[in-house]
């Protein structure tokens, strides 16, 4: 009876180390994830490079995996942060006005990820952007845009609060969304995404896709279709092959 019950207890005794053992090794992890949880979250706010530049008019931009975003400000700055300066190189500066920025990668098996981002701060209401991009996003806050054309391959592209005035942007497996007021002529073209409009107005618009949806207002639609949007004032067309359109 005796021997029995001092099994019983030496297994309890295991039993309860086991279990201390388990809660310590999943406190220590989870105390390291949260760690690095927390260093992610530290440099997306806070970018390593952030430099006061001259004005400028113009913007052209050659950049294979970095995020690009466009944004008027009370100052003309860029800042950027690098997934590894070792492999990859960010060129700028500012001649006549036009600033260009330059992304160089040494290794050709380097992927890119969201660490890799490039801000540009305007002082000015309207800007010229030439570009191309590979792999990184594109996006606008609060600027207009005239005379510009902007690819990228396979990054979405994003204009909010915007005013396009002959305007191209293309991208092949990103989806486009646009928000705000148009003038001439207008093109947001892309392959394999969606398409979003909002908040136009006094336009004439022609949308067309192969395999996918059109909506307009209410309106639900295939093909292709032209509608004009208060008067017709400024065009914009709307091109996907496998994606919606949808216009509000």
């Amino acid at each position: 009876m005796k021997k029995g019950f001092i099994i019983v207890f030496i297994l309890i005794l295991v039993c309860i180390a086991g279990g201390s053992f388990l809660a310590i090794h999943l406190i220590t992890n989870t105390n390291v994830d949260i760690g690095e949880v927390s260093e992610e979250i530290s440099i997306a706010k806070e970018p390593l490079n952030h430099e006061q530049i001259e004005d400028f008019t113009s913007v052209n931009l050659d950049l294979t995996s970095m995020d690009v975003k466009i944004e008027k400000s009370s100052e003309n700055a860029i800042s950027y942060r690098l997934q590894d300066a070792k492999k990859q190189k960010l060129d700028y500066s500012v001649d006549d006005g036009v600033l260009t920025v330059k992304e160089t990668i040494s290794d050709k098996h380097f992927v890119g990820h969201d660490d890799n981002e490039v801000i540009i701060y305007t002082i000015n209401d309207s800007l010229i952007v030439n570009g191309n991009i590979v792999a990184g996003d594109v996006e606008t806050q609060n600027v207009a845009l005239k005379d510009s054309r902007v690819t990228s391959v396979s990054g979405d592209i994003s204009i909010e609060n915007g005013n396009l005035n002959n305007c191209t942007f293309v991208t092949t497996s990103g989806d486009i969304e646009f928000d705000g007021q148009l003038t001439g002529d207008n093109t947001l073209n892309t392959t394999s995404g969606d398409v979003s409009v909002e908040n136009i107005n006094n336009v004439s618009v022609t949308a067309s896709t192969t395999s996918g949806d059109i909506e307009i207002g209410e309106e639900e639609l295939t093909g292709s279709v032209t509608r004009v949007l208060g008067t017709n004032n400024a065009t914009l067309t709307l091109n996907t092959t496998s994606g919606d359109i949808e216009i509000n």
